[in-house]
């Protein structure tokens, strides 16, 4: 399937999820991100605000920010940084309906230790599937140098993405 296939598919199994199901799934794969030695070890941590039907963040964000330094991204017209964020307070819906920091203090891609990335589909190579913009592949391309660690659910694993040039692996990807 190319990616265009991959992403209707999933956004109309995304709807079939019951909540219940969603909410006991997103709870193992946070408590697995938060027993994973590149988050025990990592200082900065870039994490991603989830949007309906993705996993929800938004309880790793609360732990982190008690214990490391927690940037989110913000898209400004073809480009995504990171700003550091030191509440859920410092958010406000953004571009896509996506919670973005309102804050001002932008991360250095290179002092991001570990990034949590959402997706839509992901294969046993560690590719995955976006949203179709690719601002985490043009990220991961300028200077970061860190872990990247994916969350999704098991239904979202497909056999095989076709992947072009643009297109970086994840280091690893945890599902329930």
């Amino acid at each position: 399937m190319d990616k265009n296939e991959i992403r209707k598919v999933m956004k109309k199994r995304r709807l079939l999820m019951e909540r219940e199901t969603f909410l006991l799934h997103s709870q193992k794969i946070i408590e697995k991100v938060q027993q994973h030695d590149s988050y025990k070890k990592a200082k900065t941590i870039g994490i991603y605000v989830s949007l309906p039907g993705e996993v929800d963040t938004i309880p790793l964000i609360q732990q982190a920010l008690k214990t490391h330094r927690v940037c989110v991204p913000k898209v400004i017209k073809d480009e995504m940084e990171f700003y550091y964020i030191r509440s859920l307070n410092d958010l406000k819906e953004g571009i896509f309906h996506v919670l973005e920091p309102i804050t001002h203090e932008l991360a250095d891609a290179k002092d991001i230790d570990l990034m949590i990335v959402p997706m839509l589909a992901f294969d046993n190579q560690n590719y995955r599937v976006g949203y179709g913009k690719g601002f985490y592949d043009k990220y991961f391309a300028k200077d970061y140098n860190g872990y990247k660690l994916g969350l999704a659910f098991l239904y979202q694993k497909v056999h095989q993405i076709d992947i072009d040039i643009y297109d970086l692996p994840l280091d690893e990807i945890l599902s329930e």
